[in-house]
């Protein structure tokens, strides 16, 4: 069964009468109507990869008249027009007007069949095309909306930046861009740990309606295990949990800790994620050379390069 149907346009009612039968016979899906009139009202409510029309129809509009109604109502529909006038002045001004195919009556279903096959053919070559053109343009809006969405968090990660400068703590830089990965990404639990003068750790996390707080958390693994990312649970009934290190070349600043309930897509290496990591750490890292820096006027020791 040949699944797109065509339509039949021909005011000889035995002729389109008997060829419709004949083509229903062999698997083809036809309507038919007996002037461009009715085919038009047709095709404006269905689409007809193919309108197989005869040229000279009196009482109405002719079928060079319908073909380019055709082209402008539906532009991948295929005409293929059938006329017992045939002519070279006829087959060009049908070319002229959008056929895709001439036959001259009287014709053989053979050859009709061979010539509707071609033009099926090159309908449903068409609508492969408008189709891949429709999932281009699709794939285009989609990284044109992504692009705009990491436009706009660098610009937001840009204000985080800023704003961290002109802080002398590590928790009032790590807070706001722990609030900004939870809305982004709303883990079940999001925190900071921060290294100590004693090689210990600090958890930096939201504590109810208190402001940012540090305090001493469970056993934490050693600053050697922050290295590389590595999974981490911290509970048995966390399914997936992440900590990732934040360092300056060698030096760890610090560490950021993702615990979710459920399975997620989460992955540390996501570009927007590295964004986020990355001012953290320049952040992280802009404390860090204030404070060698402050530490050295007070001694009167040689400030240190502010690019090591």
């Amino acid at each position: 069964m040949i699944p797109d149907p065509i339509l039949l346009v021909d005011d000889e009612d035995d002729l389109r009468h008997n060829l419709k039968e004949a083509l229903t016979a062999d698997g083809y899906q036809v309507e038919d109507a007996s002037d461009a009139v009715v085919a038009l009202e047709l095709i404006k409510s269905h689409h007809f990869p193919v309108v197989v029309t005869d040229l000279n129809m009196p009482g109405g509009p002719s079928g060079f008249q319908l073909i380019e109604a055709v082209k402008a109502l539906d532009p991948l529909t295929l005409c293929v027009v059938i006329t017992g006038y045939a002519s070279m002045e006829v087959a060009i001004l049908a070319v002229k007007s959008g056929a895709y195919d001439f036959l001259q009556k009287p014709f053989r279903l053979e050859e009709f069949e061979a010539v509707l096959d071609r033009a099926l053919d090159h309908a449903a070559a068409l609508e492969k095309v408008r189709g891949y053109q429709a999932d281009l343009e699709q794939r285009v809006l989609a990284r044109m909306r992504d692009l705009h969405a990491l436009h706009d968090e660098v610009l937001r990660l840009n204000d985080l930046l800023v704003a961290a400068q002109r802080e002398v703590a590590e928790a009032p830089i790590v807070g706001p861009f722990l609030d900004h990965l939870r809305a982004g990404r709303n883990p079940t639990r999001c925190l900071a740990l921060m290294p100590t003068l004693r090689n210990t750790w600090e958890l930096l996390e939201e504590d109810g309606l208190q402001p940012w707080t540090a305090r001493t958390p469970e056993p934490l693994p050693p600053p050697s295990a922050l290295v590389a990312p590595l999974e981490w649970r911290a509970r048995k009934d966390v399914a997936e949990g992440h900590l990732v290190p934040l360092r300056s070349g060698e030096l760890i600043l610090g560490a950021v800790y993702l615990e979710f309930k459920e399975r997620h897509y989460f992955q540390a290496d996501e570009p927007s994620f590295v964004l986020w990591r990355r001012q953290l750490e320049a952040a992280l890292q802009g404390l860090r050379r204030s404070r060698d820096l402050a530490g050295a006027l007070r001694t009167g020791a040689q400030a240190p390069d502010p690019c090591s």
